[in-house]
């Protein structure tokens, strides 16, 4: 008869992982140091996850998915209007509130390596498309001109955010005030460059953001659900 499935394993098994890449870095951590910590066999790990990688790429879901909700609530919690400057700081103040997140974009390769940088699933690209309907919702709520064409806007900022995982490893490490300084300079002067004279729709753009999340929690759904 075979042996019942330890409810929470997977659980502890992310979190025992997520400690690890914290304490010794992803390089050095073993599937059998994630077994141990999770206080699991080590066959048992393969009968969640089918190897090491796969096991990031859900720890960093999970983390992805806590940053989201910290945004999402400073979106709902927000007075003013939710525009592309405050989101990018929700996103960056999230971020920086997590260290695994933290690690990913500041280029602390001793704690995730060079994992992070070979994601070839079509999750950016869902991403980016998800991206045009939102700053299309923030012009029809006068936050954003109307003249300003969707598609090459979005790749822009696409181009930034990406850049910002791999300028670690031309740049060097950055550090968290360097973060906040460049994202919120670039956040500022594209927020002044898109501005219109109407007023803007507060109610709108926070739809519109909200959305946005939610297509990326279900995003997350998704790959949660890949074996």
């Amino acid at each position: 008869m075979p042996r019942p499935r330890i409810p929470d394993r997977r659980e502890r098994l992310l979190t025992a992982a997520r400690e690890l890449a914290l304490d010794n870095g992803w390089p050095a951590t073993t599937v059998s140091d994630i077994a141990a910590r999770a206080g699991v066999g080590k066959g048992a790990v393969y009968l969640e996850f089918p190897d090491k990688a796969a096991i990031l790429a859900a720890v960093l879901n999970r983390s992805m998915r806590g940053l989201t909700a910290a945004v999402q609530r400073r979106v709902r919690a927000a007075t003013d209007v939710v525009d592309l400057p405050a989101v990018y700081r929700f996103g960056v103040e999230a971020l920086l509130g997590d260290p695994l997140m933290r690690a990913l974009y500041l280029g602390d390769e001793a704690v995730l390596g060079d994992h992070v940088r070979s994601v070839t699933d079509g999750r950016y690209q869902q991403r980016f498309d998800w991206l045009i309907d939102y700053i299309a919702a923030l012009q029809e709520a006068g936050v954003i001109d109307p003249e300003v064409a969707t598609e090459p806007l979005v790749r822009m900022l696409s181009v930034f955010t990406i850049g910002l995982l791999h300028a670690p490893g031309t740049l060097g490490a950055t550090t968290d005030d360097q973060l906040r300084e460049t994202v919120g300079l670039f956040a500022d002067l594209v927020g002044r460059g898109l501005a219109t004279q109407a007023p803007p729709d507060a109610a709108a753009a926070r739809r519109a953001q909200l959305a946005l999340l939610d297509h990326l929690d279900a995003q997350l759904d998704h790959l949660e659900e890949i074996p």
